[in-house]
């Protein structure tokens, strides 16, 4: 019989097979179809009862094979080769190899040298283990190797001397030369395509390097340069007028070929500003060191920067990282436009340091809110009638300014600034603001000159807050601090103002005044203009290996364009 699973019709190497069309089927010989041992009988047609197909099923299962040279012959055609190899498995029984791996199902039966019994035998056949395949190690094998120029001139090298002159390859020499450098043919051949046309070993070479993948899409410069920079304020906008994808923009931004520019918003400044601008970045330079090959600026140690600032409760909008569980946080005010505020008056001066780096001054002169203390007009859920409260002040005029200034901010230098200093000069620089009272005010004037100290006002360029150390970094920097501790009343909007400044380290306000004198070195560059970006000093790798400077440099030829430059406007 039969294994389970082989197929009676089709396929090539079948021993079953029909006559082609014409042949017929016939009585005697073995040429027709029937039963028993080559003796042929009329074909049959129409219908089987149940009773023959049971004995064709009997008769099936009885089935012995007989060996006759020709092939076996039934009814409607059919033959049967009994000397093609499907049967001729007891002589030669099949290998462990070419069996089976694995129970296939109900009647599977794996030994084809019994495949003649019936019912087929249950037992299941034990697989081997399959061996585990790395799907990332077949993604990344490198199927193709790369020779690098050394191989090819090698390569090239064996090849003449094999096949000497002629600029046709001899018969063999590729495979002899393929077999020696274990490469395929393909490639020597190849190499001696590129040696020939090229005339010699030197064309022989790799082109991989700098020339492999697709190429690049260039970008006009001049084309992007002509765009207006209103229409280019984005990398998609960019990208739309360039007629280029967004994701090439964005590579040529990562490899420099753009650079993203924060444009800042400054004061206007005229000729008259931009001369005063000058005139204080000059008063910043040295003057003993005028006649020097490297003029340098002044450390400004003696002069005490002083401005007002708004702290608000909250900021409008505040980024905060949560996990996947967490709910956003949610945050309410009466009217987002506006949020509960109280100004504050900033008093700072340059840390100072000893020979061993241990800091003797902080530079810390101090903070101060206008505020005041009233009593409540109504009742509230939040406290009594007449109860005292904190409130902001409304209007900050010259009369408060002189307020600060003598009861809080003269008392708060002369307290803290270092002994040696005290009969020097000390000035107050403040800006233009019309709230802050005049150099020679005769209050302040008395009050600064009592105890035998010189401390004077001084104001800076209109327009100009890059000539405070305030406005340039302090400022921006205190508030990141202060917004970090989040107050929820305006008496805690105080208290944290004033532990920000306890916390502010000294090391970056030192730094800050280094940025100061950068600035001023930028002006005299630009001639007054204050369209300059502010330099960076890398200050703290300099601090780290204790190269920071106390004073910059600045070129002489700076010094002497600008100096013309005044003389000539």
């Amino acid at each position: 019989m039969r294994p389970h699973g082989s197929s009676l019709i089709g396929g090539s190497g079948s021993p079953f097979s029909f006559p082609s069309a014409g042949q017929g089927s016939g009585s005697g010989g073995g040429q027709g179809s029937g039963s028993g041992g080559g003796q042929g009988s009329a074909s049959r047609t129409g219908t089987r009862g149940p009773c023959r197909r049971r004995r064709q099923e009997t008769r099936a299962n009885n089935v012995v094979p007989v060996a006759v040279d020709p092939p076996l012959s039934f009814g409607g055609g059919f033959c049967v080769d009994m000397h093609s190899s499907f049967f001729n498995t007891r002589d030669e029984p099949a290998s462990d190899s070419a069996l089976p791996q694995g129970y296939r199902g109900d009647g599977y039966n794996p030994n084809f040298e019994n495949a003649d019994e019936y019912p087929p035998s249950q037992t299941p056949v034990q697989a081997n283990p399959r061996k585990t395949i790395d799907l990332n190690d077949l993604a990344n094998k490198r199927t193709r190797k790369f020779y690098t120029t050394e191989e090819k001139r090698q390569i090239y090298q064996w090849i003449q001397q094999r096949n000497g002159t002629s600029r046709k390859m001899k018969r063999g020499v590729t495979a002899e030369v393929a077999m020696l450098a274990k490469c395929p043919r393909r490639v020597v051949t190849r190499i001696w395509r590129q040696g020939i046309n090229g005339g010699g070993i030197n064309s022989v070479k790799c082109g991989k390097i700098g020339k492999v993948g697709r190429k690049k899409n260039i970008l006009d410069i001049e084309a992007m340069e002509a765009i207006p920079t209103t229409e280019r304020t984005t990398i998609r906008q960019l990208a739309e007028a360039m007629n280029m994808p967004k994701s090439t923009v964005f590579q040529r931004l990562k490899e420099k070929e753009i650079r993203r520019v924060t444009s800042d918003v400054k004061p206007m400044l005229g000729e008259e500003n931009e001369k005063q601008h000058l005139v204080y970045a000059l008063h910043q330079v040295e003057p003993s060191t005028l006649f020097d090959d490297e003029p340098t600026m002044k450390g400004g140690f003696n002069v005490a920067h002083y401005d007002e600032k708004w702290f608000y409760r909250i900021r409008r909008n505040e980024n905060v990282y949560l996990s996947k569980r967490e709910e956003a946080p949610k945050r309410a005010t009466k009217n987002k436009n506006y949020i509960e505020k109280i100004m504050f008056v900033s008093v700072i001066a340059r840390p100072r340091y000893d020979a061993e780096g241990n800091c003797t001054f902080d530079g810390k002169i101090g903070v101060w809110a206008y505020v005041e203390w009233v009593q409540a007009q109504k009742r509230s859920a939040n406290r009594k009638r007449g109860d005292w409260e904190l409130k902001p002040c409304t209007e900050v005029d010259k009369a408060k300014s002189r307020e600060c200034l003598v009861k809080f901010i003269l008392p708060a230098i002369k307290a803290k600034w270092p002994a040696s200093d005290r009969h020097k000069p000390i000035y107050i620089q403040q800006d233009n603001a019309r709230t802050h009272i005049q150099p020679d005010d005769p209050i302040f004037v008395s009050e600064a000159a009592r105890g035998g100290w010189d401390i004077r006002m001084v104001y800076q360029p209109p327009n100009s807050p890059d000539c405070n150390i305030l406005d340039l970094g302090w400022f921006a920097s205190i508030q990141s601090m202060f917004q970090k501790k989040m107050p929820k009343t305006l008496a805690e909007i105080v208290q944290k103002v004033n532990q920000s400044l306890a916390e502010y380290p000294h090391q970056k306000l030192n730094r800050i005044f280094l940025s100061h004198q950068a600035c001023m070195r930028e002006i005299i560059k630009k001639k007054g203009s204050i369209h300059y970006d502010v330099p960076h000093l890398k200050k703290q790798a300099l601090e780290r290996q204790g190269k920071l400077p106390i004073r910059l440099k600045i070129e002489k030829q700076l010094i002497e364009d600008a100096l013309a430059w005044l003389h000539a406007n």
